[in-house]
């Protein structure tokens, strides 16, 4: 079975597809100025860093201070050490949450001279921090560039203004999608990010009640709210029946549930998690579609 499929992950590849055409320009309001030429850099960073340092105590002083000591011994000259103590640094740093004092014995017999030092703009000290939440959605609403529009929807919008701040999103992105299939791209994209709000039943309806040509049902999140919804509605309330394998609407709606979720890659434990049904017939259901060309009867 395929690896469980990660909602966060949805997210981030709107957000991965759109950055450069609306962070850039935020970062360049949020840093009073024009950024003149960007080069995109390679975006994978090594999964795990194993490191075996020398020796590491937990120091406590005569004066009652307590702080972690690191020791390393070098045999020979490194140029770049001072970049792999501030590696360690980082690590012991996120396991330890202590002060940290690091010494390098040096173990050569020619002279060496070794930065010890990170120079000022190589210390982390902070991040800026940008709440999309707290901005007024007049900064995206009128853009004409479809990703910013789209970020209306995470800004500060009130109860009250909710559904018609959505209808001018949809709008303002039809005015400014390039043809049909961009559109369409843009108004899924609302639909996704309308989920980190709680807005995407009243996006749906929306898009239902317009003009537009959209099928977000394909969308493997909007098929799994709604097929549990019609699992609640019908076939819990027959719980016993279904365990016994009765042939009925319940049933069904069961089937088809279950045949979604794992035509969508979603793991048989989690699948047993939402129904609240066995493992038995849960593969039971899997290995039949499986079986059955006819899957009209799925």
């Amino acid at each position: 079975m395929s690896k469980k499929i990660n909602e966060g992950n949805l997210y981030d590849k709107v957000f991965k597809e759109n950055a450069e055409s609306i962070f850039i320009r935020l970062i360049e309001s949020y840093l009073g100025q024009k950024i003149i030429a960007k080069k995109a850099l390679p975006q994978k960073l090594q999964k795990t860093i194993e490191r075996e340092i020398d020796y590491l105590f937990e120091i406590t002083l005569d004066n009652n201070e307590n702080f972690l000591l690191h020791i390393e011994f070098q045999t020979r000259s490194e140029k770049e050490i001072v970049f792999r103590i501030g590696e360690y640094h980082a690590i012991l740093l996120k396991k330890y949450k202590k002060r940290i004092e690091h010494f390098v014995i040096y173990l050569g017999q020619s002279d060496v001279r070794i930065n010890t030092k990170l120079m000022s703009e190589h210390v982390f000290e902070s991040f800026n921090f940008i709440n999309l939440s707290q901005l007024n959605p007049d900064i995206f609403i009128n853009s004409k560039v479809p990703e910013e529009i789209l970020l209306t929807v995470l800004t500060d919008i009130s109860e009250e203004q909710k559904e018609d701040t959505l209808r001018l999103i949809i709008k303002n992105l039809k005015k400014n999608a390039i043809d049909k299939t961009n559109f369409d791209k843009f108004v899924n994209q609302l639909w996704v990010l309308s989920r980190l709000r709680k807005y995407d039943e009243i996006t749906s309806k929306i898009i239902n009640e317009m003009p537009v040509t959209i099928d977000i049902k394909k969308d493997v999140f909007y098929k799994k709210g709604f097929l549990e919804g019609e699992l609640k509605g019908e076939a819990r309330g027959e719980a016993i029946g279904v365990k016994k394998g009765e042939a009925s609407g319940a049933f069904n709606a069961l089937k088809k549930f279950i045949v979604s979720c794992y035509e969508n890659n979603y793991p048989i434990e989690e699948i047993a998690k939402i129904t609240s049904q066995p493992l038995t017939i849960i593969n039971g259901i899997i290995e039949e579609y499986k079986n059955n060309t006819d899957t009209t009867k799925i």
